[in-house]
């Protein structure tokens, strides 16, 4: 954390006889700027707003899927840091579907809709006392690093849930590394994180979902090109906790020292996953700047709430995806 001192310039002599007789003295803006010192490029940082601190971090290559912890959680997400894709084959034989399958390949929708992911069609569960496990075989792509280098792909089953465990079996298109895994629930946890690596291992993990509000990650979505044509990217941005029920909303037409808890209730919010998201900077000219008038407004934030702006992507050795920020309880 570091403060900066910004001070107005004063309009003096205009015009050749003319000066302001009693220039009024400006007080310096105090700015309390974080700055994250992890690279957005290679980890996946968790943050609390009311503590002002990194809860944790870990590298977003680290894993593959999560699968969600609550009581009655049944879904199944991929790893968007990673710009994975999955498809369903709608086949049951699992030595049969290799890499000639045909399989319509998407993400999950950066909006963090769970019930508009990829993998949701896994169980039926119509009658929750009696789930239907399909048992269809997805095939994953596991997406690329940031050299562009793929992950690889699997084939994988998700047999069934039961006593709050996900049962699982996957392997190689080719057939090869075929491996049977158990994930067992942690309700502490938003989603239990699963790697494929070394035939299948839970080595990282995410913080109790309690302990934090905003995730500094990688993620994959669509933004339109210039002509309105949907496109897939994988940007750097900002994801809400879903566990929190945090609203954001944006205001770019006040200055972010204009706005005040008066206004709270003037703003229209979004609790989407990615309400804050990656639109805070733009980059033009193989660099990027920082939007200035984009104020977030984050509304309960544990009954408390604040504004957020950014003021950096890059440290102070010009490094890109080291962002820095403002934020001021309301």
């Amino acid at each position: 954390m570091k403060t900066i001192f910004y001070i107005a310039l004063l309009l003096i002599c205009i015009l050749f006889s003319s000066c302001f007789e009693d220039d009024e003295r400006v007080v310096p803006i105090e700015i309390d700027e974080i700055e994250i010192p992890y690279s957005m490029y290679e980890y996946q940082t968790y943050y609390s707003i009311s503590d002002k601190s990194i809860v944790s971090y870990h590298n977003y290559e680290e894993w593959d899927l999560g699968f969600e912890s609550s009581e009655s959680g049944f879904h199944i997400i991929l790893n968007s840091a990673r710009f994975m894709y999955a498809g369903n084959t709608f086949q049951t034989d699992f030595n049969s579907v290799n890499m000639s399958s045909v399989v319509e390949m998407v993400f999950d929708h950066s909006s963090g809709d769970l019930d508009s992911t990829v993998l949701n069609e896994w169980v039926d569960l119509i009658d929750v006392e009696n789930p239907v496990f399909n048992k269809n075989v997805y095939i994953i792509d596991r997406g690329k690093n940031e050299l562009g280098e793929d992950f690889g792909s699997k084939k994988i089953v998700f047999e069934k849930m039961e006593s709050d465990t996900f049962y699982i079996h996957y392997a190689n298109l080719d057939n090869t590394e075929e491996s049977y895994f158990k994930i067992p629930k942690n309700e502490n946890v938003n989603f239990v994180l699963f790697s494929f690596d070394n035939l299948g291992e839970i080595k990282v993990s995410e913080p109790e979902k309690s302990s934090w509000d905003i995730c500094f990650t990688k993620y994959s979505t669509i933004i339109p090109d210039d002509d309105g044509v949907p496109n897939d990217y994988l940007v750097r941005g900002v994801f809400l906790n879903p566990y929190k029920n945090i609203e954001v909303a944006l205001d770019t037409l006040n200055y972010y020292y204009e706005i005040t808890s008066g206004m709270i209730n003037e703003y229209d919010y979004s609790s989407k996953q990615d309400a804050i998201g990656y639109d805070w900077k733009v980059f033009n000219n193989d660099s990027y700047t920082i939007r200035d008038y984009n104020s977030y407004i984050l509304k309960n934030v544990q009954g408390v709430n604040y504004k957020l702006r950014f003021t950096q992507f890059y440290n102070d050795a010009g490094i890109k995806g080291y962002p820095a920020f403002e934020l001021l309880e309301l």
